[in-house]
């Protein structure tokens, strides 16, 4: 069987030179996910395919090659077939698959890898809403021809098929494991994690299921989105079936867990379908098929004993330890060994050394083969690790807010720490000294407290963030109202926020609310210093004053005559001292003859020191308050 397994591969690797690198004889499994993604009905469909790198050609420049830079996946509906929408999923990124038995692998040169293609699509809720939902396929030709359990596979296609309920459930496909690589010795008990997870808590079933060949053939390489009414199975080889798909004393199987096994008894390589059912309250709703083949060989009975896991050179079958310290598991360690670690039953990536850092707790094994030599590995009893329960360490605080020039009190574990354990105090990462259980905190931060004690295991951390309440009111230190009059005074708080409440006092000559931000005020003294006390949601406080003070009401003559006899000579506006900041005087065309800011010597009615004609002067005059317009006649 091994030598007419081998004459095939010979064939086959001299037809390669003949083969259309558009067939897919490079893939050689894979499946379909599906996830919900952003807002209702966009979702992200993932293309998975397994690739055996001896017949991957990547394309480049002027070099075309038979790995495809994007897929197209058809969708239709259960129902009747129809077709209902196109995705196109883009080459994303390869993965290398790791083979535990390293020797194995180079000597029969399995080299496996996982490419991922990704893409998105809009299903409209008021279209995809059939309660019997949909399907997606993608469907490629041609298999690789050294397939030995179904008929004609260089001539037979694949194809990767799922299916999801109407959008209008919220659902996400399950997740098949990513697999090891792994191979079966012929007559040995062999078990693969085919398990898979779902995001949706639905419960999963497993079954062994014929792989599908489809529609397409060697004349026509690529599916397409015309309705199809069914997509053919492969036909299974002489002697096998869905019972038997990979011949021996042990059938192939799958439990409900997601574990491959069989016991095979013909060498080979050999395709099967591992297919995964979701169902919710009883129903199914989706369905995943994985394609996938594994090689059967005649592996050596020289077989290295057991590897022993150890802690420290202690043999161990439980480690605990914290997540911010890792511990080192061992293994005996030798020239002519190879190791493969796995966590959980799945190969951990570059964890080939008799050393591992664990870091993440679950079940670690690791796996031993020889180096030079392709035969029996075997694997240690698995080593159950677990994160150690931390020192109890508790921060009670009566507030978390300060304000400024507060403070607040932080209390370690209501102040009770053993003799054996020490505490340790941090603010933003930065060590402090003090080592007390009871923390006086005046500045904001992050606060840390570790307490550990003489007993191995984890120290207690707990964090508290201390904010401080920093904010600020501003008023101007003097306002003028006008005698009789009214004006607003508007607080500058920073930063702002709605939740500020404020108080102004005294009452006397206040117009609007006590609790207002802008007060109106109406001058009832001659000057009144007004107080506001500005109070943030946390209780702290700012104040700030301003000094109201009565003024005159302004007069402003119509008419004046500079003649230089010493009466009426000036244009004096009574009363304006404090009260004008700009004023600025016109003649009748416009030009600007006279403009002061504040108000010290009234206009004697000269330009540029040359008086002007008699006549009527528009003028604009500016205070805190208002602006006022008007004209005077200058007479001569």
């Amino acid at each position: 069987m091994m030598k007419n397994l081998r004459f095939r591969l010979f064939v086959f690797s001299l037809l390669i030179w003949f083969t259309p690198l558009t067939y897919a004889n490079h893939i050689v499994g894979g499946e379909l996910q599906m996830r919900p993604s952003g807002g209702a009905g966009r979702y992200e469909v993932t293309l998975i395919q397994f690739w055996d790198q001896n017949n991957l050609t990547i394309p480049r420049p002027n070099v075309s090659g038979n790995r495809d830079e994007f897929a197209n996946l058809y969708i239709y509906q259960k129902s009747n077939k129809s077709y209902k929408a196109t995705v196109t999923v883009d080459y994303l990124k390869t993965e290398q698959l790791t083979y535990q038995n390293r020797a194995c692998a180079s000597i029969r040169s399995l080299n496996t890898s996982i490419g991922y293609y990704r893409g998105s699509i809009y299903l409209d809720p008021a279209k995809f809403n059939h309660p019997d939902g949909y399907f997606i396929v993608w469907e490629r030709c041609c298999r690789n021809d050294d397939i030995n359990n179904i008929e004609d596979p260089g001539d037979s296609g694949m194809v990767f098929y799922l299916e999801f309920p109407p959008v209008t459930v919220a659902n996400s496909s399950p997740v098949l494991v990513e697999p090891n690589g792994q191979y079966i010795c012929s007559n040995r008990s062999f078990s693969m994690n085919m398990s898979a997870t779902d995001a949706d808590g639905d419960e999963l079933r497993y079954s062994i299921a014929t792989p599908m060949r489809g529609n397409t053939d060697p004349n026509k390489s690529i599916g397409d989105s015309l309705s199809k009414s069914s997509y053919p199975l492969v036909s299974w080889s002489r002697g096998v079936s869905i019972t038997n798909a990979i011949p021996g004393p042990g059938p192939l199987r799958v439990d409900a867990t997601g574990k491959v096994t069989v016991t095979a008894g013909a060498l080979g390589l050999y395709v099967f379908t591992v297919q995964c059912e979701e169902f919710r309250n009883g129903r199914r709703i989706g369905v995943v098929r994985r394609d996938f083949q594994l090689l059967v060989i005649d592996c050596n009975d020289d077989q290295p004993e057991p590897p022993v896991i150890r802690q420290n050179g202690n043999a161990v079958a439980e480690v605990t330890f914290c997540p911010e310290m890792p511990v080192e598991l061992s293994t005996d360690d030798a020239v002519d060994w190879s190791y493969q670690w796995q966590l959980n039953g799945l190969n951990i990536s570059g964890a080939t050394s008799a050393t591992i850092m664990v870091k993440d707790s679950g079940s670690y094994s690791v796996v031993k083969s020889y180096t030079k030599k392709c035969s029996r590995d075997t694997a240690s009893s698995v080593v159950r690790a677990t994160f150690a329960e931390p020192v109890a360490a508790v921060i009670s605080y009566g507030k978390s807010t300060i304000c400024v020039e507060d403070s607040t009190v932080l209390l370690a574990n209501d102040g009770l720490i053993g003799a054996e354990q020490t505490l340790v105090w941090y603010k933003n990462d930065v060590q402090l000294e003090v080592t007390d259980p009871m923390l006086t905190v005046h500045e904001p931060g992050l606060y840390v407290v570790a307490i550990d004690d003489e007993v191995p295991g984890c120290p207690g951390r707990d964090t508290v963030e201390i904010i401080r309440d920093d904010f600020a009111v501003a008023l101007p230190d003097r306002k003028a109202i006008q005698e009789d009059g009214r004006d607003f005074i508007t607080p500058v708080v920073t930063p702002e926020a709605a939740s500020y409440s404020f108080a102004w006092s005294p009452g006397d000559g206040l117009l609007s609310a006590q609790d207002e931000k802008v007060a109106l005020i109406t001058p009832v003294r001659e000057e009144e210093l007004y107080h506001l006390t500005v109070t943030s949601a946390a209780g702290c406080t700012v104040e700030d004053s301003v000094l109201v003070y009565m003024m005159k009401r302004m007069y402003i003559p119509s008419s004046f005559t500079p003649n230089g006899d010493g009466r009426n000579d000036t244009f004096e506006i009574f009363n304006a001292r404090e009260q004008i900041v700009l004023m600025r005087i016109y003649n009748r065309w416009g030009e600007l003859i006279y403009k002061t800011e504040g108000y010290e010597h009234p206009w004697d009615g000269t330009y540029r020191n040359v008086p002007v004609p008699a006549g009527s002067y528009p003028y604009i005059i500016s205070t805190e308050a208002q602006e006022i317009q008007g004209t005077v006649l200058l007479l001569k």
